[in-house]
């Protein structure tokens, strides 16, 4: 009853938008908005399966296109709002392009939420691309729950016979159709990718991604095999037909199995890839260095300062902490409907010229960042609880009984001590003493434990901490 229940539910989006036409006049009865609900997931999914996505103004042309064929009487206008109503649904645009979200009640009065998306906006060179969730692949495979490489060794097996029978008709039609479930392999691989550049942590690359990635090799190493002859039987066959109506049929046949061809050395290459991806998408995300203002009292320092000011002399100040505190600034996704107050907004003030990155080991000139007392006392407190017998990082972390915002300064301190502790950088002096604390790492001992530390700011091998008494270190 819950695979039936959503399957049934993936469809209500688009029930949705039919239903809620009329409040933006859009005609329903002279455009059919499934259809163009339906092209518009087609189009996206497809374009998952090659190398370069569809942006979402090709999407709105190529849907508006759709709509004019489909009333050729109508004005280019209400064509263009239809094919907009149907995107925007399709994004959830009313409820910030969020997922769609439906509650499913068991036979025990249990209810469960089911949270899914059909297409997502994600930022690209080219500008804003969509891409296909994997509930609108299963909308694209006619809302069908089935195994995709299953379905397609199927179809597979179906061409064949069908070939042998030289039902050419038919095996045109078989063979459009394992060229959607291809493309549906090769959309699911990509989304796996996008979510990996997104968030490392999102995916199970530990088990679930390489198993997929090795099935994925295997389908294409003996299906390219087997589009190859396939391909060179039915091109073969061609040459002795004498009826025109099969030689039509089978030159379509070609050019169908033909793509279908290029699909899976596309998704060949894809899967070659994948482990470079994982590998910079860590680069660039569990080693990300996160910066902290702690020598600055916002309150105190800007907020009631700037407050005082006019306008006029507030908005450099505001405008040029904001840039230094947010960094790098990814472009917002334009909307049409916005795209009018985004043009009349005021510039933004341009960032120095002679701006200076800081560079990994520089520390010449660099303003260091310190910790209140309140908060070392805190850490030193949870470090000396584990002299009498060695405990988990992950459980002095726990024990830390602060505010919030000093909680996580003391949480920040306590794993960098005992990081330093395990493995120190190697320095060519003895680093200055901070109010104690090249004393405090001095009298850890450190190693690895056999548990999984897992926390907002840290993950991985867990490591088991002891703090030395004195005479312990004088030994």
């Amino acid at each position: 009853m819950r695979a039936r229940w959503r399957a049934l539910v993936l469809t209500d989006p688009v029930a949705r938008l039919v239903r809620n036409a009329a409040f933006a006049n859009v005609d329903d009865r002279r455009f059919d908005l499934r259809q163009l609900a339906l092209a518009a997931v087609d189009i996206a999914v497809a374009s998952m399966g090659f190398a370069r996505q569809i942006t979402l103004g090709e999407l709105l042309d190529s849907i508006a296109e759709l709509a004019v064929r489909m009333a050729p009487g109508a004005p280019r206008d209400a064509c263009a709002e239809a094919a907009r109503w149907v995107i925007k649904g399709l994004l959830n645009d009313a409820e910030g392009q969020r997922a769609f979200v439906y509650a499913f009640t068991d036979d025990d009065g249990r209810r469960e939420e089911f949270a899914f998306k059909l297409l997502q906006l994600q930022d690209s060179p080219d500008g804003a691309i969509v891409q296909a969730s994997p509930q609108a692949v299963m909308l694209y495979l006619s809302g069908l729950d089935l195994d995709v490489d299953d379905a397609e060794a199927a179809f597979s097996v179906v061409l064949q016979r069908q070939l042998r029978d030289r039902r050419f008709e038919a095996a045109g039609r078989t063979a459009a159709q394992a060229e959607r479930v291809s493309v549906a392999m090769a959309a699911s691989l990509t989304e796996l990718m996008e979510a990996t550049r997104r968030d490392v942590r999102a995916v199970d690359w530990a088990v679930d991604v390489p198993r997929r990635l090795e099935r994925a090799r295997e389908h294409v190493e003996s299906r390219v095999a087997e589009d190859a002859e396939v391909l060179n039987h039915v091109a073969a066959g061609i040459d002795t037909e004498t009826d025109a109506a099969v030689r039509q049929a089978s030159g379509e046949l070609v050019e169908t199995l033909r793509r279908i061809r290029q699909v899976h050395l596309d998704l060949a290459s894809r899967v070659g890839t994948a482990h470079t991806v994982f590998i910079q998408a860590q680069l660039s995300q569990v080693f990300a260095r996160p910066v902290h203002l702690r020598l600055l009292d916002p309150e105190k320092e800007l907020f009631h300062p700037v407050l005082r000011l006019p306008d006029r002399d507030a908005l450099p100040v505001i405008e040029a902490f904001g840039d230094r505190v947010l960094g790098l600034r990814v472009p917002r996704l334009l909307h049409l409907d916005s795209l009018v107050d985004t043009l009349l907004a005021p510039p933004r003030a341009p960032e120095p010229d002679d701006f200076d990155p800081e560079r990994p080991g520089e520390t010449a000139g660099v303003d260091l960042q310190s910790y209140p007392p309140m908060v070392i006392e805190a850490a030193s407190r949870v470090l000396r609880a584990a002299s009498d017998a060695p405990r988990p990082l992950s459980s002095l972390l726990s024990d830390v009984d602060l505010a919030e915002g000093d909680a996580q300064d003391a949480i920040e301190l306590i794993l960098l001590s005992a990081l330093w502790a395990y493995a120190p950088d190697g320095v060519s002096e003895e680093p200055e003493d901070d109010d104690g604390l090249a004393a405090l790492v001095a009298s850890l001992a450190v190693e690895r434990g056999d548990d999984v530390l897992d926390t907002p700011v840290a993950w991985g091998d867990d490591l088991l901490v002891r703090f030395l008494r004195e005479e312990e270190e004088s030994r």
